[in-house]
């Protein structure tokens, strides 16, 4: 049987800042698999991705895509489902790949998202409340200036917490006027895949795929999300122990005490809202005089602490996205000797869960190579979390690529960077970029302004690479579109 000789890797530019990526394997220039990898963008306009996807669907074979993947829950992965749906309804999914976390029959999926669903609705009611209850006090006259900074700052926090809550939670389909969840969009494409067994579906870590039809002689590496890690305390899959060190890998490292006050909105109960013993609680006569005579009295508004609990709102709102982040299905894929890796937004956590002793052997023993064989082998990267501080590992990741010619693509439109994330002048990570020009030596491609052109990196280029070789980058950025690079055995 042929196999596969190279891979035409394109780059979406979905009109914002998102992942959307085809892939074509080829023999001898002829396709014969394709494979999409998410298709979002983070509150983009519907014809954005539907020019997209019409370009996808120039280039996959008979209206048919062999391979959909879905890497985790978020609107900037997945929106397009939504968006583009009349377009994918006259496509066929072959067979459609998730993670294990998105398996609702998992035991620990199940748990790991019931909990995340409790948090999120739990903030979102505190903080509507507490904006409701800002914008009202901001609108009697409020003659302590301090008071009004105060509100002021308080009112746009909130703002962006909610901002960043509705990224876990709602996606627009555009001109139909329906309101679609991200949770749709997932629905769609499990329900659209041609293969419906859950172990041909769902991916965990160690698994190695080596056997799919028209990929003949590629090899497809799962290494995360985490799922079964060697850690202390872990016994079976659906331990209280186990769902905790996880958790605590995956992000969920958030303050007990912060989210037992929020939940205590949906279950009324006193006892979890208060960090005090009930010794020190007044009873209803003591509290109705305090508050009469003292705290409500309008010239003690600004000493009133209703909203300080609340100020770190947005941290914990970006603390459950790193958490969905983080269960992102990251994968190599080889040809022949060399490596594409692909981690979507994976964190921290995920990259570092790689070199597990578990998942080391099981890699090994499926696939004859381990996360450090990979990463030493990788002459293609898509750079994870659009260029955040802790999309791409340091030690576990970045440094273990030793080719001496990596390409990287950065799926990233700076400008339309959120500001609950941290805005543009934090996309990308500055300490990050700096390196990823040094370890590409140049060869760092964006969606939104191409092949760039910092003094470093052009200086770079020049001196390791050949005038033709330098072309052919330049060529691979010069379409708005799409950026295209191909890897050759």
């Amino acid at each position: 049987m042929q196999k596969v000789d190279s891979i035409v890797i394109k780059m979406y530019n979905t009109g914002s800042i998102g992942d959307c990526f085809l892939l074509l394997f080829q023999k001898q220039g002829v396709t014969s698999f394709t494979m999409l990898i998410d298709c979002g963008g983070y509150k983009t306009k519907k014809e954005s991705i539907v020019q997209c996807v019409e370009d996808i669907k120039n280039h996959i074979i008979d209206d048919a895509i062999d391979l959909v993947v879905v890497t985790h829950e978020h609107e900037d992965h997945v929106s397009g489902f939504n968006q583009a749906k009349e377009l994918f309804d006259t496509i066929t999914f072959k067979q459609v790949w998730m993670s294990w976390a998105e398996n609702e029959t998992d035991p620990i999926a199940r748990k790991l998202f019931e909990e995340k669903g409790k948090k999120v609705k739990a903030l979102q009611n505190m903080i509507t409340k507490s904006l409701e209850q800002i914008k009202q006090n901001a609108g009697n006259h409020v003659r302590q200036n301090g008071l009004k900074r105060s509100l002021k700052m308080r009112k746009q926090n909130f703002e962006n917490a909610l901002a960043a809550l509705a990224f876990e939670d709602t996606m627009a389909l555009g001109s139909l006027g329906v309101r679609l969840k991200i949770n749709d969009a997932m629905k769609y494409v499990k329900g659209k895949s041609k293969v419906k067994l859950k172990s041909k579906m769902y991916k965990k870590p160690g698994q190695v795929i080596d056997d799919v039809k028209g990929a003949e002689g590629i090899k497809f590496f799962i290494l995360g999300p985490p799922y079964d890690s060697d850690l202390k305390g872990i016994k079976n899959d659906e331990d209280e122990s186990e769902m905790y060190a996880i958790a605590a890998r995956l992000g969920m490292n958030i303050s007990s005490f912060y989210f037992n006050a929020l939940l205590n909105t949906l279950t009324g109960d006193e006892t979890i809202r208060s960090p005090f013993s009930n010794k020190h609680k007044l009873d209803a006569k003591e509290e109705k005089e305090f508050n009469d005579s003292f705290y409500n009295n309008n010239k003690n508004k600004w000493r009133q602490i209703e909203y300080d609990w609340l100020d770190a709102a947005g941290e914990f709102a970006i603390a459950l996205t790193s958490y969905v982040n983080n269960t992102s299905l990251a994968m190599a894929i080889t040809i022949g000797d060399k490596v594409l890796l692909f981690p979507a937004d994976a964190q921290s956590g995920n990259w570092m869960s790689w070199h597990d002793e578990k998942v080391t052997a099981a890699l090994k023993k499926n696939g004859g190579r381990d996360a450090n064989d990979l990463l030493g082998d990788t002459v293609f990267y898509k750079v994870g979390h659009h260029g955040s501080h802790n999309g791409t590992a340091s030690v576990s990741g970045l440094e273990k690529m030793q080719q001496e010619k990596i390409v990287v693509f950065m799926p990233l439109v700076q400008d339309k960077v959120p500001t609950q994330w941290g805005g543009a002048e934090n996309f990308p990570a500055k300490p990050l970029y700096k390196e990823l020009i040094q370890k590409t030596k140049g060869a760092l491609i964006r969606t939104d302004v191409g092949l760039i052109n910092d003094t470093k990196a052009k200086n770079l280029r020049k001196q390791n690479y050949t005038a033709a070789e330098i072309k052919q980058l330049e060529k691979a950025a010069e379409n708005k579109l799409y950026k295209e690079w191909v890897v050759k055995i």
